[in-house]
């Protein structure tokens, strides 16, 4: 049985109808939110609004919000102090705004580095998302949090040219054939959907609420939604820091064998759940399924035989 979650980018006024969407047919959601997003900053030339004060603390009652920089700065084209005041300011922001700890973070693009992850880390974040795509189960490391599909129509070529371009075929190569068996993208999401209920990974859908408006995409959503609805239970239905939680307690177990070796070398991570400033983290959430992780891959990579045997499935 799959875990399903869902994630919305850049914080636009439009999130709060996202927000009704989701809460009408009982799904979970991340959304994050930089402070501001200012003409040329990835999102087109004249910059998007972004919700702020009242509205966003309201959006925060329901769903789970993470931070997105102070700027929605592309931290891979700018210096690493740039990049540092673009992470500890944003969480700082919104902190202050909601009052309470964010631990998620979004990278700005999707772009990222060993270094960045590592100012990302430093600034007390427990997990950050990226938009490496069509993985149907998550990453023993935190910072690199995949998804499954961004909401939004690419033929078929295009799901191929980005498996290709993103490497690590063996992880993806069978979401991406059950997503290309589709033709527009409500069977394509419902596709690959099955294909992770099959298998019993997880499902990570993202977008941006703008861009739905800009397609026309609210009346697909809504019937993906459904579809959805039909086929994850209640339980399966998580944040991206649920999820994070619980794929870190899934790679502990795993790796439990490993604990006295790594005991002297443990730094310790910040807590996952998002609580009042004023409060310690409570208990973690029992592990009640399993969740698959991405082993790392130490063998010599032989792709093409890979990709040829998980397409002909």
């Amino acid at each position: 049985m799959a875990m399903f979650t869902t994630s919305w980018d850049d914080g636009h006024p439009l999130d709060l109808r996202m927000a009704d969407l989701l809460a009408r047919y009982g799904f979970a959601g991340t959304f994050y939110v930089p402070r501001r997003i200012p003409a040329g900053a990835a999102c087109g030339p004249e910059g998007l609004p972004v919700i702020h004060g009242d509205s966003l603390r309201e959006l925060g009652k329901a769903f789970e919000i993470g931070s997105h920089t102070l700027d929605h700065s592309d931290l891979a084209a700018v210096r690493i102090d740039e990049a540092r005041r673009q992470v500890v300011g944003g969480k700082d922001w919104l902190e202050d705004e909601l009052g309470h700890r964010v631990p998620g973070f979004c990278y700005p693009k999707g772009s990222h580095s060993p270094a960045i992850r590592r100012v990302v880390r430093d600034a007390g974040f427990s997990y950050a998302r990226t938009t490496n795509d069509l993985y149907g189960h998550v990453r023993a490391d935190p910072y690199q949090m995949p998804v499954s599909l961004h909401f939004y129509p690419r033929p078929r070529s295009e799901l191929l040219r980005r498996l290709v371009k993103g490497g690590a075929w063996h992880a993806r190569a069978r979401t991406a054939v059950a997503a290309m068996r589709g033709g527009d993208l409500l069977s394509c999401l419902q596709a690959a959907l099955d294909h992770v209920c099959r298998t019993g990974g997880m499902f990570h859908l993202w977008g941006h609420s703008w861009e739905l408006e800009k397609f026309g995409g609210w009346r697909i959503l809504e019937a993906f939604l459904g579809y959805a609805a039909e086929r994850v239970p209640q339980q399966r239905r998580m944040t991206n820091g649920r999820l994070a939680q619980r794929a870190k307690l899934a790679s502990q177990r795993r790796f439990a064998w490993l604990a006295p070796l790594a005991a002297a070398a443990t730094l310790g991570e910040p807590g996952i759940v998002a609580e009042p400033l004023q409060r310690s983290p409570g208990p973690a959430a029992p592990l009640e399924e399993r969740v698959e992780i991405e082993p790392a891959d130490t063998r010599a990579f032989t792709g093409g035989r890979r990709l040829r045997w998980a397409m002909a499935r």
